[in-house]
């Protein structure tokens, strides 16, 4: 156990904020306790004392930065190979959380952190728990070099979408959208894919012989089919785009290996062009990942087990699965339905039953 002296604070002359210091093992210790008050800074002594006396005491000049935090997340990020990247939400912690040392970064200021951003900056819940959950991160990967992990209290988010679309929305739908989009957007209705890996299929992916489309890149890093032996609309939608980038390439004397592209290139986008064919069907405020949902609710809807859903849409858990179930009108109706049909049935047979 090392050797620790009792310590002390005082005041430099050219500050109202506390020093301390102390000896470890003979060396002397000195930091700033970063308050003018004299109770918070002989807590704050203690506190350094006591990490001392267990072993787990950092000199100031080998203390990690918030930088030093910030830099463990990317390189945790390139190893995990994350699509997203989290500059963004870093640079509003960084506002707040830059200067300081990762040890300072307390249950308090956490708190402090997000009321601000809750109350001042108008922020929601669920961006504020991003930004929570990537600062959380942070610590964690440094925790080796940290005398303790704050505890980072979560915003409850209760932001569930429950938007899909019907059958006669997608139709009202789809005059309004440019002509490379139309079959984009209809097989992401049938399939329940995302955009984003619509956006990289190519036509080599596509096995017209067995009638099925193979994703071999998908968010959660593992490859999925989609067979369409039984499924003419999505046969259907593939011949039709296949007869439109064929008539491009020959236009064009170029080869197109995208399946569904913008000049030749894969489409990386289609926002604008989203919100004006939504405005133009009044479909205002939906979202092409309510096409996900609309999939998963037409599965259950035609009695496919949640398991072969599941590996249809690419769920790996039952908990998200569910968050992407909705219930409707519809699929209550039928279950109420069921239960008159079974009601009726055990009339009937009591009827019959003799006395």
């Amino acid at each position: 156990m090392p050797s620790v002296s009792k310590g002390t604070i005082y005041r430099r002359s050219n500050t109202n904020n506390w020093t301390i210091q102390f000896r470890v093992d003979g060396r002397l210790q000195r930091e700033t306790a970063g308050t003018n008050d004299r109770e918070q800074a002989l807590a704050f002594l203690r506190r350094r004392i006591d990490e001392a006396k267990r072993g787990v005491f950092v000199e100031v000049a080998r203390r990690m930065t918030f930088d030093d935090l910030h830099q463990l997340l990317l390189e945790d990020y390139r190893l995990k190979r994350n699509r997203t990247h989290p500059s963004r939400h870093v640079r509003r912690l960084a506002e707040s959380f830059g200067r300081l040392n990762a040890d300072e970064i307390t249950e308090k200021r956490i708190a402090a952190y997000s009321k601000k951003r809750l109350e001042a900056d108008a922020m929601t819940p669920a961006t504020l728990r991003k930004e929570l959950a990537l600062l959380k991160r942070m610590l964690r990967l440094a925790s080796p070099d940290l005398p303790r992990i704050p505890i980072v209290n979560m915003p409850r988010v209760d932001n569930a979408r429950q938007g899909f679309f019907e059958a006669e929305d997608v139709a009202a739908l789809l005059p309004h959208l440019p002509t490379h989009a139309r079959n984009l957007v209809e097989f992401l209705y049938f399939t329940g894919w995302r955009s984003s890996e619509a956006f990289r299929l190519q036509w080599a992916d596509v096995d017209w012989r067995r009638k099925f489309v193979h994703l071999r890149d998908s968010k959660n890093r593992e490859p999925r089919i989609f067979p369409f032996k039984y499924h003419p609309q999505v046969e259907g939608v593939l011949l039709c785009q296949r007869r439109m980038v064929t008539s491009w390439e020959q236009e064009n004397s170029t080869i197109c290996s995208w399946v569904f592209h913008w000049k030749g290139r894969p489409i990386q986008k289609l926002r604008r062009s989203w919100q004006t064919a939504c405005r133009g069907a009044g479909l205002q405020g939906r979202l092409l990942h309510d096409f996900r949902r609309t999939a998963v609710r037409n599965l259950i809807r035609a009695g496919v087990q949640q398991a072969i859903a599941m590996k249809i849409t690419g769920h790996k858990t039952d908990s998200v699965f569910r968050r992407y179930l909705i219930v409707d009108e519809e699929l209550l109706a039928q279950a109420t339905g069921a239960v008159s049909e079974l009601l009726q049935e055990s009339r009937h047979f009591d009827e019959k039953e003799p006395r």
